[in-house]
Formats: C-alpha cells, sequence, structure tokens
C-alpha cells in the first residue's frame, strides 16, 4: 500500500491535519491515519508509548480519549511529551515569547554555544543568538513555579528544538557540516531557504503551531523520561506500543541511533551540565551515550524484544517495525506467538523520508498481540 493512498483510510472524528508537524527521523506522523485504522476497534483505556520519540502516536492515542503514558529516554523528547501528551491547558503566551527572545539587561549570558561550536552547526550569529535562548529559558523559573513552569518550559524548548531541526541540512546533529548550507553550490537535496531563516521566526511560527494543538482529553496522562528496562513496571497498561529503534537486517549496523542524532539536542537541554558530557575528541563535538543500549545490537536486540514481551505480557501489544528488519517479520510474530493467544499481522505499508526519497521505500508494519 502506497503513503500516497493513505487519504482513503476511513479518519472518522479525527483531523490528522491538526496534528504536530514534524522533522524527527523515524517519525510515525505520515502513518497515523494507517495506525489509526487498525487499531481503533480495539478495546482499551490506558495505553503506554514505550519509545515515545515525536510523540505523534501518543497524540493520537490521546485524541482518542485514552490515558496516556508517554515514555522516551532522551530529555529532549521527554520536554516534547510533557508538553503535549501531559500538559492540558498551559500555553506559551505572548509575555513568555517576548521573554524569550531577547536579551535583558538583568541577566548574565551564557556564550557556551558560541566558545564551543562555532562553525559546526550553525553561524556565530544563530550560535549567539542559541546562548540568549538556553539562558532566558533557564530564567523562567524566575517567573513561574511548580507544574505551571515545567509546562512552560516543556513548550518553549519542543518549539526551539523544531526550529533547530528545521535549520539543518538533514534535520540532523550526525556530522560537524555547517558547510553543507553555506557553501555556494548547487544541490540536490536540502532546502537552503529553510536553512538560512531566522531563529526568531521559526520561534514565532511553532509557538503558533504548539498553541493550537494544546488540548485536553480529560485524562490524566503522564510523561517518563526512562530507558524501558530501567523504570520497572508497577501499573498495568491495557495496551502498549512499540517503536524501537530499527536495525536494517542488510546493514551492518543501526541508523536509528537517536542519541548520536540529536545529542546537541540533548545537551542544550541539559546545558548547566553540557560541557562536562562532551566528547571533545569528536568532530562533531557530541555528547556520549555511556550506557549499552540493547535495541541498536544486532545480537542483543532480539533479547530486547522477548524481555519486553514478557514484561507486558498482560497487555495488549502493538509492535511497528520495519522490512527488512532483525528480528525478522516471521520471528517478531513466533516470539510473540508465545505470549499471546492471537497474533494478527497487518500488511506493510511503504513510505518515504521526505529527506531521504533515493533510498526509495521502506515497508512499515504492525503486530498485534492479544490475550
Amino acid at each position: 500500500m502506497k503513503i500516497n493512498n493513505i487519504n482513503h483510510i476511513d479518519m472518522n472524528h479525527i483531523d490528522f491535519n491538526k496534528f504536530p508537524t514534524t522533522r524527527y527521523q523515524g517519525s510515525k506522523r505520515k502513518l497515523l491515519p494507517w495506525i489509526y485504522e487498525n487499531i481503533k476497534n480495539l478495546k482499551f483505556n490506558t495505553v503506554i508509548d514505550i519509545f515515545g520519540g515525536t510523540g505523534s502516536v501518543s497524540y493520537l492515542f490521546k485524541k482518542m480519549g485514552k490515558t496516556v503514558t508517554y515514555n522516551d529516554y532522551l530529555k529532549s523528547n521527554y520536554y516534547l511529551g510533557k508538553a503535549l501528551i501531559e500538559n492540558n491547558n498551559i500555553y506559551l503566551n505572548s509575555s513568555d515569547i517576548n521573554f524569550l527572545l531577547k536579551r535583558h539587561r538583568t541577566i548574565v549570558y551564557s556564550s557556551f554555544v558560541q566558545n564551543t561550536f562555532k562553525d559546526i552547526y550553525f553561524t556565530n550569529p544563530e550560535n549567539a543568538w542559541i546562548d540568549m535562548f538556553l539562558t532566558n529559558w533557564n530564567n523562567l523559573s524566575n517567573i513561574y513555579s511548580g507544574n505551571t513552569l515545567t509546562y512552560k518550559k516543556s513548550l518553549a524548548f519542543t518549539v526551539f528544538a523544531q526550529s533547530a531541526l528545521k535549520k539543518r541540512p538533514f534535520n540532523l546533529f550526525h556530522r560537524a557540516n555547517l558547510n553543507l548550507r553555506l557553501n555556494n553550490v548547487k544541490r540536490t537535496f536540502g532546502n537552503k531557504t529553510s536553512w538560512d531563516g531566522s531563529f526568531k521566526k521559526y520561534f514565532k511560527d511553532f509557538s503558533i503551531e504548539i498553541n493550537k494543538i494544546v488540548f485536553n482529553n480529560h485524562r490524566k496522562n503522564t510523561a517518563l523520561n526512562f530507558r524501558v528496562f530501567d523504570f520497572g513496571v508497577t501499573k498495568k497498561y491495557d495496551l502498549v506500543y512499540i517503536d524501537p529503534p530499527y536495525i536494517n537486517n542488510e546493514r551492518s549496523k543501526c541508523e536509528f541511533d537517536y542519541f548520536r542524532l540529536y545529542h546537541f539536542l540533548e545537551g542544550a537541554c541539559d546545558n548547566k551540565n553540557w560541557k562536562n558530557r562532551i566528547n571533545y575528541k569528536s568532530k562533531n563535538l557530541r555528547i556520549e551515550d555511556n550506557l549499552e543500549n540493547k535495541w541498536l545490537s544486532k545480537t542483543e536486540n532480539i533479547k530486547a524484544f522477548k524481555n519486553l514481551f514478557n514484561l507486558f505480557n498482560g497487555s495488549t501489544l502493538i509492535i511497528s517495525y520495519k522490512e527488512p528488519g532483525m528480528p525478522s517479520k516471521e520471528d517478531l510474530i513466533n516470539y510473540l506467538k508465545k505470549y499471546k493467544k492471537r497474533v494478527i499481522s497487518v500488511p506493510s505499508i511503504e513510505y518515504n523520508y521526505a529527506l531521504n526519497k533515493k533510498n526509495g521505500f521502506h515497508k512499515e508494519y504492525l503486530l498485534i498481540g492479544i490475550n
């Protein structure tokens, strides 16, 4: 099934045109109508999205009126979960935006990004803007407190992250490649106009967007920031949505190491400790993830799947994965059958990434395990 046929799917009362936009690799934003069509008749009230990422699927669950738990081990994504899934009624008002977007005489501003990341990701004036924004962002604690502070900071950082990704070639931080944007050459990819747009304009634009999509589904939703096997299961969920980093069986390594791809955003949201987390020997001054991620290992991810199925054995399980992946679709079905009475294999849907069309179509499939 081609992605351009997706508009023929019955969308019922959910308007997918009003969902959050995203520039995140591996996002399921395009696939939401297809996912919805295949899960809308399942019976569940509570759900956990344990690899929450962009929050697109969690947002779908929230729109469906479910009690949603969003989880992601990246702190930058956790802020998104706080802003759009847990938060029901806090917005960025004009005073917040004005405060965040200008320098204040009473505040001492950091120059860490300017001094550390010169000629790596952004221009010198843009690095200075990032220093200003992050300093102001930290100082929101002088204006707000409690949950209001939490949600205001989460909204503001989510808007900043979207703005930063829009200005990056490939929307990533995997390489020190500012030259791709600045060199005066003919390009066959990307959008130089977007790369050269101002942080200030993008921040204002995304602030308008995020304020429009914050809503209250009258459920107590939660955002968590844990590795999958670290937080433990003290609560039973009716449904568990599993969308782990994808390993292509035909390639030597996992291309979805999100920590490596978005380390700059991880540093930015932990800017007080950023300098102590950087690997200064790396060309792009990345933060190292010092803990083993079993989902990125061809030898360990099979065990991780099995452990996860066992951990949530009492819940309906939905696995979203790609072909050709490791484990294979057939292997995942066989593993899942050991824990579930019934396994539904949803036929694959084809799609491609907007910035990666030369790599052809990807095939995404769903497996649904029911007790």
